[in-house]
């Protein structure tokens, strides 16, 4: 999403680095390229899934590989990128012949992200966060494996800065319960977070 149409969501007084980087988190949903493909379908729920735990080894320094293969059916290597600077914004990418899953944070422009992504997400929102993990929501957006369809977004609180993470994902195999899976992402981010960043998080 460019600076000109975060602008017309009143997004207009962010420095530009933040600005694209809530930019690349909330437009998940447009980024589809023109490859035909099968729009992905909500998987069907099973208590009998592989839990989302916190254990090492990691992607993006607070997801952990475990929990992004367990919740895709994903068994093929996946390269990682990385960019920002950790005391303030960064974003992370799984790539296999495209992008399978991103996340992208910062601690500027909180409630700003959080209304972009209720606004470009809300029609298709499958569940708010719980009310002690932080405001935001898990949306699917019904688009092809390429434009990431699940979306996830949380905006709470560490130390005296209100940061925000927006993930999204390119697929959920067909027996997890999406909404679970990626509130348990979520908390073990946030919780890997404050590790990181010697803070205690709690719900904004």
């Amino acid at each position: 999403m460019s600076t000109t149409i975060l602008a017309s969501f009143g997004v207009t007084d962010m420095p530009k680095r933040a600005l694209l980087i809530i930019g690349m988190t909330l437009t998940l949903a447009l980024s589809a390229g023109c490859t035909p493909e099968p729009a992905a379908t909500p998987p069907e729920k099973s208590p009998e899934a592989t839990p989302v735990i916190d254990a090492a080894p990691y992607w993006c320094e607070v997801i952990p590989q475990q929990g992004v293969r367990a919740i895709s059916g994903l068994t093929m290597p996946l390269e990682e990128s990385k960019w920002g600077a950790l005391a303030s914004h960064g974003g992370c990418s799984l790539r296999n012949e495209y992008s399978r899953f991103s996340l992208n944070w910062s601690i500027n422009g909180g409630e700003e992200a959080l209304g972009l992504a209720r606004k470009n997400f809300g029609s298709t929102r499958l569940s708010e966060l719980p009310a002690d993990l932080g405001k935001g929501l898990i949306a699917y957006t019904g688009g092809i494996p390429r434009s990431k369809p699940y979306v996830a977004f949380i905006l709470f609180r560490c130390g005296k800065n209100q940061p925000w993470m927006g993930t999204s994902l390119s697929q959920v195999a067909k027996e997890r319960n999406v909404v679970k899976d990626l509130t348990d992402l979520l908390h073990i981010a946030r919780d890997r977070y404050g590790r990181a960043h010697n803070c205690t998080p709690e719900a904004a």
